[in-house]
């Protein structure tokens, strides 16, 4: 387990976003990102919106439970290694990718 502050999360987060490539920057300007302290069920992520493909007037949102990323992690490099892993997996999904073709 590897307790960090909010703010520090957060960090990691924005780290992530950040570091998506250039190209798909664009189709993320409408996602809400958002940090929830417990998800309850242990999950790194949860994405809600119905996909980049779709016409909704609902932004998407993806969010981030710090509280499993801490649980599963020795060191803030494992920390930020799977809040990007989260991030992708859950971006897939507003890409309407399927489990099966998610890269994590």
């Amino acid at each position: 387990m590897f307790p960090v502050s909010r703010e520090r999360f957060e960090a990691a987060v924005m780290q992530a976003i950040e570091a998506i490539p250039a190209e798909f920057q664009p189709y993320l300007e409408d996602i809400h990102f958002l940090v929830a302290d417990d998800s309850g069920l242990r999950l790194f992520g949860l994405y809600e919106g119905a996909g980049v493909l779709a016409e909704t007037n609902l932004p998407p949102r993806i969010t981030l439970f710090k509280d499993t990323h801490e649980h599963f992690a020795e060191s803030w490099q494992e920390l930020e290694t799977q809040v990007r892993r989260t991030l992708e997996h859950e971006i897939g999904h507003h890409f309407q990718m399927g489990e099966q073709e998610l890269p994590h």
